[in-house]
């Protein structure tokens, strides 16, 4: 492609609706592609669906809707970086690509275990109240 054939090139966004068009399908392709992602949205449905039955205070509410799409979010991001160094290495090793794989990994491994200590201290309280 000849860069001053300007037709084929790509164009920003022109309006608000298209912006939300393109998030929606990454958030779409993210949930496709991604079995953890998958995963995690199953436990925030099982998680939220437990919120309205024990009748969360509204604090309650906003550290578990925290811990929940901060985790969407690392895991979209983990998505992301692995794509970009795909896409740079061409799906060869590299060193380097390892780490900064195992590096987003890692953030989405912190990002869980906030998400479950939050998790903890939030909900077990009251599910040990229904049965004691």
């Amino acid at each position: 492609m000849d860069l001053k054939d300007d037709n084929q090139l790509p164009t920003k966004n022109r309006n608000y609706f298209d912006s939300f068009k393109y998030a929606f399908i990454g958030v779409r392709t993210v949930f496709q592609e991604e079995r953890n992602m998958r995963t995690h949205v199953i436990l925030a449905i099982l998680v939220i669906g437990l919120c309205f039955f024990l009748e969360m205070s509204r604090a309650d509410w906003l550290w578990i809707l925290l811990a929940i799409f901060l985790m969407l979010v690392m895991e979209i991001w983990n998505t992301v970086v692995e794509n970009i160094i795909d896409l740079v290495t061409d799906y060869r090793y590299h060193p380097l690509a390892k780490k900064v794989k195992d590096m987003a990994a890692a953030a989405v491994l912190l990002t869980a275990g906030f998400s479950i200590v939050s998790g903890l201290i939030v909900l077990l309280p009251k599910v040990l109240n229904l049965f004691f």
